[in-house]
């Protein structure tokens, strides 16, 4: 941690004239966005400069419109900053770029590589801006509903004791997805009372992923063997009643008389549909557990808790259920062949011949039922103990995924193509119900991406980098862009002032850029820095603490204002200067603008409160171009409104 003392950003300021307490970012580092409404974003650019400033990002609300932006126009964006020293940066289209692959409908792999082509070609514009730079590229973590937050109130079940405790920052809705499919399912925390307890039980978003991940074919595999048990319990009394072994024995002496040759042939048919029952049943049980096995084998834990369950199992469990599964199967299947064969015999067969195929049958039945009884107890006992796969996993979890392997590909793209100066991606994290958007997920996501980077780079058919290489490369081209804004939207939720502070601790280490936007919590007011509640220096001292006042000193702030401009019509450039305290004068030395602009007026209105530019206007400036014209300037004032005219009621000498 760097020391106090090295720090810009002070919890506490004593006075404008102590130089280590007078700001959190210079104003050059200080920028703006343009309009992402339009195409014109040159006209944009020419907008902002005039404004003095030097940090500019540009964008477009969606692709569509990024498209009539023509190359041309980057190239000479490009030569306007280096006239001007201006230092641009690009914001990926708003509204359609999602690089996990979400859309309307749900997720598609198809979707997901379109996204990754997507940001390739905005990686193209963005190298136009600076071809011997890093461009940052801003592009939304996510735009996918994902979940709900809640700081308190909220209860879960103690794995380890069972008992009911409180679950402080927990999900109390979440968006699942099922990675077969790409079907999306919302979950929603309730309490549930449950039969022989006197307390509700917290029926969590995780819980019911859980059942949705397993129980509910454990559940399906326990009725159908109560099916099975239950037509055998039919079966046994349908005989009992017609006294199915004194009707054998009548047959054995030939004293059958026509109604008990007909009881007979009604409890043989009796046995033959109890085995086909039981077969059909069998083949439905056969194909959910093998369905569960492919799942189990396809999604499996990789990590956390159930990593280690999940590997035991696989390893020593399964290899022993496999093998009995498939002695029980053998034996099903040979007995199942001769019931049918002699089945069909003893249907053609008459007298004696008829007496011992029935016989025969019998006695398989008997042999199959046994099988298929021994067979399903095996395959539910296995599934019971078989830990449950991530079939339905949390969308955030997905979106980690699928995002990193995005972002990999891309950066991998860029690196080929532009080496050193490839432009660098800056996750940005959106509102907290999207995915990716709180400090832990995001840090995951972008360290997974590195990650996949530095595996695809030292590869022969990647960049064949070494991997220390690689490495710096993947930390140069991908890390996060911070919305001081964004994330402060947990107030609604019951969040802290320190708790978000610790979501910027959190991330700070990956922090490479900076969004700069106020609000009171409930929305996304785009307001100036400073005319909100959103703790912005508090955010920005921890990732200040994180890099030391110089690392912080190449980051570039970017203030989102669009709406307050839009309905005020006024520049916000002099209210984030004011509330981050920035110097007056580049040196670093003097009064901050949260002294200096009400004193001295603003840089852009005129001379402020205490020289009103309406004074001037009517008797004259300090400025030979300001003097009325008669007495030799350009002013409006007339001959008897100069600066030495007599005022009106004044006598004439």
């Amino acid at each position: 941690m760097a020391d106090e003392k090295e720090l810009g950003i002070k919890k506490d300021y004593s006075s404008s004239m102590d130089s280590k307490y007078q700001f959190s970012m210079e104003a050059s580092r200080i920028g703006a966005t343009t309009s992402p409404q339009v195409a014109n974003q040159i006209g944009e650019l020419n907008s902002r400069l005039n404004q003095g400033l030097k940090a500019v990002e540009l964008g477009t609300m969606n692709q569509r419109l990024l498209d009539q932006v023509p190359k041309e126009h980057f190239t000479e964006i490009h030569r306007m900053a280096k006239l001007t020293g201006a230092e641009p940066s690009l914001h990926a289209p708003i509204q359609d770029l999602d690089l996990a692959g979400f859309g309307q409908q749900g997720w598609d792999p198809h979707e997901q590589q379109r996204k990754i082509k997507q940001l390739e070609g905005v990686m193209d514009k963005a190298h136009l801006l600076d071809p011997k730079g890093n461009t940052p590229i801003v592009v939304h973590a996510g735009t996918f509903p994902a979940m709900k937050w809640e700081k308190g109130g909220l209860k879960k079940i103690d794995p380890e004791t069972g008992e009911t405790i409180e679950a402080p920052d927990s999900r109390s809705e979440m968006m699942l997805i099922n990675q077969q499919t790409g079907e999306v399912r919302p979950t929603r925390y309730k309490e549930r009372h449950r039969i022989g307890k006197e307390e509700a039980e917290p029926w969590t978003p995780e819980r019911q992923m859980k059942n949705m991940n397993w129980d509910q074919e454990k559940f399906q595999l326990l009725q159908w063997k109560k099916m099975m048990d239950e037509k055998q319990d039919r079966t046994d009394s349908v005989l009992r009643n017609m006294n199915f072994e004194g009707l054998k024995a009548l047959e054995e002496d030939g004293q059958l008389s026509e109604r008990d040759e007909a009881n007979l042939n009604m409890a043989t048919r009796e046995l033959q549909e109890n085995k086909n029952f039981k077969s059909e049943t069998y083949q439905n049980m056969r194909s959910a557990v093998e369905d569960m096995y492919e799942r189990f084998k396809k999604y499996p834990h990789e990590k956390g808790p159930m990593a280690e369950r999940y590997k035991h199992y696989d390893e020593t469990e399964l290899p022993k259920f496999k093998e009995k599964f498939a002695k029980g199967e053998k034996l099903i299947e040979n007995t199942e062949k001769q019931l049918d064969e002699v089945y069909k015999k003893a249907n053609r067969a008459t007298g004696k011949e008829k007496e011992k195929y029935e016989e025969k049958l019998s006695e398989l039945s008997q042999k199959y039922n046994t099988a298929i009884f021994n067979q399903t107890e095996m395959a539910v006992r296995a599934v019971e103990d078989m830990p449950s796969p991530n079939t339905w996993m949390p969308v955030d979890d997905f979106a980690q995924e699928k995002t990193s392997e995005s972002l990999a590909e891309a950066a991998l793209y860029s690196y080929k193509k532009y080496g050193k100066n490839s432009p660098f991606v800056g996750l940005e994290n959106v509102y907290p119900e999207f995915a990716l958007s709180r400090a832990e997920s995001l840090k995951k996501t972008i360290e997974e991406a590195r990650k996949e980077f530095v595996e695809k780079a030292t590869k022969k058919d990647g960049l064949n980098m070494s991997k220390k290489d690689a490495e710096a490369a993947a930390e140069k081209t991908i890390g996060v862009t911070w919305d001081v804004g964004h994330i402060y939207m947990l107030k609604k939720s019951g969040y802290t002032d320190e708790d978000i502070r610790k979501e910027a601790e959190t991330i700070a280490p990956l922090v490479k850029h900076i969004h700069l936007t106020d609000n009171f919590g409930f929305e996304d007011s785009h307001l100036p820095p400073g005319m909100g509640d959103v703790n912005i220096k508090d955010q920005l001292r921890a990732i200040e603490e994180e890099h030391g006042k110089e690392g912080f000193k190449k980051f570039r702030g970017i203030v989102e204002a669009g709406e307050f401009v839009a309905n005020y019509k006024e520049v916000p450039h002099l209210y984030a200067l004011s509330d981050l305290n920035s110097p007056l004068y580049s040196e670093n030395t003097g009064p901050t603008w949260d002294k200096a602009w009400d004193q001295f007026g603003s840089y852009a209105g005129g001379y402020g409160e205490l020289l009103p530019q309406k004074y001037f206007d009517l008797y004259g400036a300090p400025g030979f171009s300001q003097l009325p014209a008669a007495l030799g300037g350009s002013g409006t004032g007339g001959p008897d409104r100069g600066r030495f005219a007599a005022t009106a009621g004044d006598d004439e000498e």
